[in-house]
């Protein structure tokens, strides 16, 4: 999976299920996508977060778009503000915080290892032991299609089950997959509701969740998932 800003429950369900994640970060950069933003709830309006980046281009690869570190402080005392505020009455805001504060200190400048990082810490935290790899690192050839690269991958890291999001039930075949030794399971999320003020809508940011639910209940609601083929 390419690597997304604090994304949505469904992006940790699969995370959460696999014994070793692929951060997909050096294929194209898509500008207007999630690798950068999200989107959370203030009051009752839909409010996109967008993290601020230095001359982002979809002619780059994700592992070479940085951060503008000119911007960086002032965006993230304010992103951090913006969040204090919402959640001020939500019961786990404290929580939340911590998390969100504990990513934003970046390693280092690039927008694939904050976003990588958004989803590593949130996995560590409710417990899970998830071995998380970057594309980047691995030497796999760059003339292979799509489909054909990842497969290589699970070949050389000596996968036997390849879970992907259910979009991708439209692309693959688990018969092709399975002709090559390899199990490939469709992975469809789900969204149980949670109390919080306000109305509740599916598919918000990470952030969102961990404001409201404990991490017991939030490790517990990983698992609502179920796998398919085609």
């Amino acid at each position: 999976m390419q690597p997304y800003f604090f994304p949505y429950l469904g992006y940790f369900q699969l995370a959460g299920a696999a014994e070793r994640f692929l951060f997909y970060d050096d294929v194209q950069f898509i500008k207007g996508g999630y690798i950068a933003r999200n989107r959370i709830l203030i009051g009752e309006r839909d409010w996109m977060f967008s993290v601020p980046l230095a001359g982002a281009s979809s002619n780059k690869r994700i592992v070479d778009v940085k951060i503008d570190l000119g911007k960086w402080p002032l965006w993230r005392s304010k992103f951090m503000r913006t969040l204090a505020q919402n959640y001020v009455s939500a019961p786990h805001r404290d929580q939340g915080m911590s998390v969100v504060e504990e990513v934003l200190e970046l390693e280092d400048d690039g927008i694939g290892s904050l976003a990588a990082a958004s989803v590593e810490k949130v996995i560590k935290a409710v417990g899970r032991t998830t071995n998380f790899q970057r594309s980047s690192v691995l030497a796999i050839r760059q003339d292979l299609r799509y489909e054909d690269r990842i497969m290589e991958i699970c070949k050389q890291e000596g996968v036997d089950l390849y879970l992907q999001s259910p979009g991708g039930s439209e692309l693959y075949s688990c018969a092709s997959w399975e002709s090559v030794g390899i199990k490939l399971r469709f992975l469809r999320p789900s969204f149980p509701m949670y109390p919080r003020k306000g109305p509740w809508v599916a598919g918000l940011s990470i952030i969102d969740v961990l404001m409201h639910v404990d991490l017991q209940e939030l490790d517990a609601m990983l698992d609502k998932y179920t796998l398919f083929t085609n």
